[in-house]
């Protein structure tokens, strides 16, 4: 027998798992007038277990052409649940948001997938065919195997030449998600926040470089996702992630490597399962102030002298970056919010997002202007009798109280709905928002920030993508919520008799 691959998703990249994935397959035996009924065969494995099984009819050129994504989406999911510690533990009750500050795991500020983040997928090849027009056909399976697929849980909304910007051909930029391969010092982590700051920052650590900023205040977690493993084809070269804390007149108070392996998580050369490939670092001042990894590290945000830090991947367990030839990502700066908004209103409490972005992992936003709550309100009526119709005779009168009779709720339904607005924004700010209206999973924090979070979803049908030479100024937007769980309500309950 003879099938080949004429096409497959290229193996020497890494690939979104939305993307469109083609084979073209080809066989000897379809181009023989003898066989009858043929059909090409795909079998999908994930996790080594076969998942679907896909017959096809060849094309009019003979030969069988599978799209493969569609079947596998529904094997994917992003990472909700923090993993850092054995199931039926505080796995179940502790999100991804919490890595650090986990009970019973504080030492460990890194944290693995839940295995349906990133997956290599196989995919074998088969044929059927009949030896005459009546007879049934055979099946052949495993005629072609080994056709391996890295995937990971992306949209792809980040490749170029692709959405905005249009599309040179199907097969162009298969390399797009290398820049998030912690390979060197222009690599992101799995973040929509891609763009460089306008404000005029340069890092402090190579001062080549100019941060992607980032606003926080304190008490607030974030969480970083990153690709971690050193064999093809993602390449990592992470050894460990450096963060350097600095007040307000930018001197350095305290810095420190973070080592997967030895902080939590799994060291990039250990990885041998697909829930260690992609891992997650809890980088917020939330996650840094109750981790005890370095408890002189965390007294830093207790005690709230810690005006902005910088976060970098690292080549080495002990680097202190100087140079680009040091990093394997580029530079993150933190910036701690003190004052609550531009109005410097301490009584207004921000209202803080975290959503699934379009690498499958998670970005964050505070709103830290006005913001709205209300309740829409059903109720579902009936009208009531009053009087004791039915106990009235000789000996009781007819009677009723004035509490009885007319209508009545019989059940009310309430849902919170949320108006939330920015701060003043940038233009590097307008594509990660955009990711947000996109997003199918949105959180609210509450007081507590990553110790109580409530799922909401975004309720505006549109989006206008701001720009600040249009606005003339810097911008900000005003995006409406609504709660996923409905607000606990009573029943008013029928009154029986006059008792």
């Amino acid at each position: 027998m003879g099938m080949t691959v004429q096409q497959r998703p290229d193996t020497a990249n890494v690939h979104g798992v939305f993307e469109q994935l083609m084979y073209v397959i080809t066989s000897t035996e379809q181009a023989s007038a003898s066989n009858y009924k043929f059909r090409y065969i795909a079998d999908l494995y994930v996790g080594g277990v076969m998942v679907s099984r896909v017959k096809i009819f060849p094309n009019q050129a003979g030969a069988g052409v599978f799209r493969v994504d569609k079947l596998l989406v529904p094997h994917f999911s992003t990472t909700n649940a923090y993993q850092g510690t054995s199931a039926g533990t505080v796995v179940q009750a502790a999100s991804i948001f919490n890595t650090g500050a986990v009970g019973g795991a504080t030492t460990k500020i890194f944290s693995s997938s839940n295995g349906e983040s990133v997956r290599q997928i196989e995919v074998k090849f088969g044929q059927e065919y009949a030896s005459s027009a009546t007879a049934n056909p055979t099946v052949y399976l495993n005629q072609v195997t080994g056709e391996y697929i890295n995937l990971f849980m992306s949209a792809g909304l980040r490749r170029s030449n692709t959405w905005d910007d249009g599309i040179l051909s199907y097969t162009s930029n298969n390399s797009w998600a290398n820049a998030f391969l912690m390979k060197q010092f222009r690599s992101f982590f799995l973040s929509d926040r891609t763009e460089e700051n306008t404000q005029g920052y340069t890092s402090n650590l190579v001062s080549s470089i100019t941060p992607i900023l980032i606003d926080v205040e304190y008490k607030q977690p974030y969480v970083l996702g990153f690709l971690n493993d050193n064999t093809a084809p993602y390449d990592s070269d992470l050894k460990s992630i450096y963060v350097a804390l600095y007040n307000s007149s930018n001197v350095l108070l305290d810095s420190r490597n973070f080592i997967p392996g030895t902080d939590g998580g799994v060291e990039n050369t250990a990885v041998s399962a697909d829930k260690d490939k992609l891992q997650f670092f809890g980088c917020g001042p939330f996650n840094f102030m109750t981790q005890t990894i370095d408890t002189t590290f965390k007294d830093f945000f207790v005690n709230e002298q810690v005006s902005y830090y910088e976060v970098c991947a690292v080549d080495g367990t002990a680097t202190t970056p100087s140079a680009t030839t040091d990093l394997v990502s580029t530079i993150y700066r933190f910036n701690i919010n003190t004052c609550e908004s531009i109005y410097q209103d301490s009584d207004q409490n921000p209202i803080y997002i975290a959503w699934q972005n379009s690498l499958g992992c998670w970005d964050f936003q505070y709103f830290s202007l006005r913001h709205t709550y209300s309740d829409k309100i059903t109720r579902k009526t009936f009208d009531q009798v009053a009087g004791n119709w039915n106990t009235a005779d000789a000996a009781q009168d007819f009677e009723y109280r004035g509490t009885q009779g007319g209508t009545r709720i019989a059940r009310v339904d309430a849902t919170q709905e949320l108006t939330a607005t920015t701060n003043l924004l940038q233009d590097s700010d307008v594509a990660v928002l955009e990711t947000l209206m996109l997003s199918p999973q949105v959180f609210l924090f509450s007081t507590n920030r990553g110790e109580g979070i409530t799922p909401i979803t975004v309720t505006d049908a549109t989006y206008v993508k701001k720009r600040r030479v249009n606005e003339r100024a810097p911008f900000l937007y005003q995006i409406k919520f609504k709660f996923a769980k409905p607000r606990p309500t009573t029943k008013g309950g029928t009154f029986r008799g006059l008792s």
